[in-house]
């Protein structure tokens, strides 16, 4: 009886993200930019792979079509998200719904394929390399790439059907930014039962069998590698996997969280935040491809070749197209050359300039900056551990970061003041490990320092009224100690591993401090077993911060989101503005300097990236918290207005126990 009082719905509407006009002229701009971002990235991939004669081989034939389903599955959502943004009426017909979801599925069915696919052609080209040729053969392609697509059709056929004949005669909004199967259940007037049991059933196999696929193959990939005696064919054949592997965990991390959980334990923010990133952020991220593999950014040389280029050969690539280099020296004579060779008991740092007038002005500058570094930071510890107001865990953190900042810059910037003057630029063997030690240690617990603090605005953003019982001193001060032991453990381990190399060639350090880089590029023995540690020690150190960070906002834009008021959301926003800057600057020097190939390495660029986050950054800190934080305005004009004395504890960091 009711059910045949019940009006059909025709069409759909989309809720979005917002209805705030102001962000939805931000939103808009940022998937803009992302969208045209993987449009290029993904058509220029395509382009080059089949421009390029050198790539018609089975593992880009692949990755062409891994980026042809990315601008599918892509194409679908960001279209529509963006005509959303730009118009009043969000509404969606029936059809375009069912439309909409349907291509989704088969896209994103596919992708889950490929990458097992890829996978499978990595082991075979690993393990079984003489017999690659003939197991992934034309024929195998083609078989393996219809199937991913033929199996992608039918995934997306079923899901769509099964959903599309439930009856939805209520509510027609839909609480997401497209067509999902989730928010369309909760719609549906009818038992969603069977359908959320087939959903999950559906979802789980494709989701189980590609992952045994890719777990197996990496299995047997590994145990190949383990066998191969040459560090440099270690470092090769890893080499060959390491992008697929990043592409997997971010793809299948995110896809098995949203559709393998009961639609009863969902919510609408963790979908929202979740969706962005697999449905618009992972079809742009997967250029990782062009940007680790050496051989498509030497086909991108090819096609724009740079001026200068030869000129701007590393130090490695020069040695080695030298006929009388050190390295052919040692190559001839082997074992002999070795044997007699002179260990070096001090290094010459280059720094930045041999001319005079020159380093008059350098010193001058980086002074101003150092005592400004000094100044700023010893500043806010002072005003935080004298203002009883800023006695709370985001000061607490804040004043930790201040003496971070302090120690990795004075690390760093008083031997090169001292260069700066002196004729002899020499720095003890022990002294150049020192302040690597020091200077990797005070690093690394500044990013875990970063993560804590992104973590402390989630939960006075998300959980304001469990705030101060999550973040209580027991809480708090192991957080902050467990940032310095990570980092004094990580830069342990650093400099053991490049101590034990030999440095019995040139002595001249091409930088102005004892950096990893070109201490590997100066090491006279084999340096890849170094060079390896270091790039998983580094990429463990920001990939596990940064995703600490990335997905404490995504949770804190979620709940920002679902404030009604602008004041709100605006305030809201201004207690992580200061935070997100400061993470953006000191993170986009570090991955650039870092996550690279050693052979990758020039002076210049090195130099000027590391200018930036060993002596502007700890200068700009203080000044970014607290000219744009209202409550360190406020304590310091009270303190100025009072001008009273104050005590200081041996430990200058301190919040009250709430």
């Amino acid at each position: 009886m009711a059910q045949g009082n019940d009006t059909t719905v025709t069409e759909f509407i989309l809720a979005g993200f917002t209805d705030h006009p102001e962000l939805q002229v931000v939103l808009f701009l940022i998937f803009l930019v992302i969208y045209v971002l993987t449009l290029l990235g993904n058509l220029g991939m395509i382009g080059l792979i089949w421009r390029d004669s050198r790539f018609h081989t089975p593992m880009y034939i692949f990755l062409s079509n891994l980026s042809l389903v990315d601008l599918g599955y892509s194409s679908s959502i960001s279209p529509r998200v963006l005509v959303s943004f730009s118009r009043q009426s969000k509404a969606i017909s029936y059809a375009g719904c069912a439309a909409q979801l349907y291509f989704f599925f088969v896209f994103a069915t596919a992708e889950s394929l490929l990458l097992a696919v890829m996978a499978y052609d990595r082991y075979v080209a690993i393990c079984n390399p003489l017999l690659y040729r003939l197991i992934i053969s034309k024929r195998s392609c083609i078989w393996l790439l219809a199937s991913s697509y033929v199996a992608g059709v039918a995934n997306a056929t079923m899901f769509t059907s099964c959903t599309f004949q439930l009856s939805f005669c209520g509510p027609n909004v839909i609480d997401h930014y497209f067509c999902d199967v989730l928010p369309l259940m909760r719609l549906s007037c009818t038992d969603t039962h069977n359908n959320e049991m087939l959903l999950s059933i559906f979802a789980g196999s494709i989701q189980l069998t590609t992952i045994l696929i890719i777990l197996f193959s990496y299995l047997y990939i590994t145990a190949a590698i383990l066998r191969i005696r040459s560090s440099e064919g270690r470092r090769k054949a890893f080499s060959t996997c390491a992008s697929h592997l990043t592409a997997v965990a971010i793809f299948y991390g995110t896809t098995v969280f949203i559709y393998l959980q009961p639609s009863s334990t969902s919510s609408r923010e963790q979908d929202q935040v979740i969706s962005v990133f697999y449905t618009v952020v992972i079809p742009m991220l997967n250029l990782i491809y062009s940007l680790r593999n050496k051989e498509v950014k030497a086909a991108l040389g090819r096609i724009t070749p740079a001026p200068g280029k030869e000129q701007a050969e590393s130090p490695g690539e020069r040695r080695q197209s030298t006929p009388c280099c050190e390295d052919t020296k040692v190559s001839e004579v082997g074992v002999m050359e070795e044997k007699n060779c002179t260990i070096a008991t001090q290094f010459i740092l280059m720094g930045f300039t041999d001319d005079p007038k020159l380093q008059v002005s350098f010193f001058v500058l980086f002074l101003v900056i150092y005592f400004i570094t000094l100044v700023g930071n010893f500043g806010m510890i002072i005003l935080i551990r004298i203002s009883s107001r800023l006695h709370s865990p985001m000061y607490f953190f804040l004043c930790s970061l201040s003496v971070v900042d302090i120690c990795y810059s004075s690390v760093v910037t008083p031997k090169m003041l001292a260069n700066f003057l002196a004729e002899n630029k020499a720095i003890s063997y022990s002294g150049c490990f020192s302040q690597m030690y020091f200077f990797v240690a005070w690093v690394c617990t500044e990013c875990f320092l970063l993560g804590a603090m992104a973590y402390d605005r989630y939960v006075a953003i998300y959980k304001p009224l469990l705030y101060s019982s999550v973040m209580s001193r027991k809480v708090c001060v192991p957080l902050v100690a467990g940032s310095y032991i990570t980092g004094f453990t990580n830069a342990m381990i650093t400099v053991c591993v490049i101590t034990r190399l030999s440095y019995c060639g040139s002595n001249i350090i091409s930088h102005f401090f004892c950096d990893t880089s070109p201490l590997l590029a100066l090491s006279s023995s084999d340096s890849s077993i170094a060079e390896n540690t270091i790039s998983l020690l580094a990429g463990f150190t920001c990939i596990s911060s940064l995703l600490i960070i990335l997905f404490s906002y995504l949770y804190i834009l979620a709940a920002i989101l679902k404030i009604h008021s602008a004041e709100g959301r605006h305030k809201a926003f201004n207690t992580c503005a200061s935070h997100l800057m400061a993470v953006t600057m000191f993170y986009g020097t570090l991955i650039f300097t870092y996550l690279r190939p050693n052979s990758s390495y020039s002076l210049g660029q090195d130099q000027v990236a590391s200018v930036f986050y060993t002596v502007v950054i700890p200068m700009l800190n203080p000044l970014i918290y607290s000219l744009r934080n209202k409550e360190v305005k406020d304590a310091l004009r009270r303190s100025l207005g009072r001008g009273s004395g104050f005590k200081m504890n041996v430990f200058p960091c301190h919040f009250n126990n709430q």
